[in-house]
């Protein structure tokens, strides 16, 4: 099993990096808090593409030589990807406490990061199931798309305007960022029961895609 974890471990290290050193980098210099939001943004694409090359660079044959069953190969997939998330989440709330915890903005930005992260990880399952069904090649061919379709919507919406007006925080729900903290907690509680039911759906996924 440390195997596996020490595998895919490496493409969500390296892809979580990738994607927030630069903005990090911006924040640090520039000093200016509204990368925060573009960091949020970020969540579903380097989740998405740690899943897919850690999907493509896995070795099924040598998976099959370890002394382990389809259904743990799935809850550490899960696993590991939810605990990124998770990580990430409390890297982004800190970073958003320090920088806007005393301001009006405080609450919006809160509930940009808390919704990419819960919509995130019922992704990065749908990927896991989706790459076990169709294959790798499958795999590479959604993830492609669906970053391409980021790419095209940062462009049509002007992202980088929106980020520099503070006009970011229409991305966010309305009633999730003024509504009461118990609201936000309601939608980790719905991402997680989903998750958990993506994976269990997984586990039959594998299984069926073995034989």
């Amino acid at each position: 099993m440390s195997a596996i974890l020490r595998k895919s471990s490496f493409f969500f290290i390296t892809h979580v990096c990738t994607f927030s050193i630069p903005g990090m980098a911006m924040l640090l210099a520039h000093e200016d808090r509204r990368m925060l939001s573009v960091m949020a943004l970020w969540v579903p694409v380097w989740l998405s593409s740690s899943v897919l090359w850690s999907e493509r660079q896995e070795s099924y044959a040598f998976l099959r030589t370890l002394p382990v069953t389809d259904r743990e190969i799935v809850r550490t997939k899960f696993g590991l990807a939810l605990g990124f998330a998770v990580i990430y989440w409390l890297f982004l709330s800190l970073l958003i406490r320090g920088a806007w915890g005393s301001t009006p903005e405080y609450a919006g930005y809160m509930a940009l990061a808390s919704l990419t992260c819960a919509v995130s990880l019922i992704l990065a399952g749908g990927w896991y199931i989706f790459s076990w069904r169709f294959g790798p090649s499958a795999l590479t061919g959604g993830v492609m798309a669906f970053l391409a379709i980021v790419i095209l919507a940062t462009w049509i919406a002007d992202v980088r305007r929106m980020v520099r007006t503070g006009g970011i925080g229409i991305l966010a729900p309305r009633w999730l960022a003024e509504g009461p903290w118990i609201y936000q907690a309601g939608m980790f509680a719905v991402a997680l029961a989903a998750y958990y039911g993506l994976m269990r759906l997984a586990v039959r996924v594998k299984i069926k895609s073995e034989v």
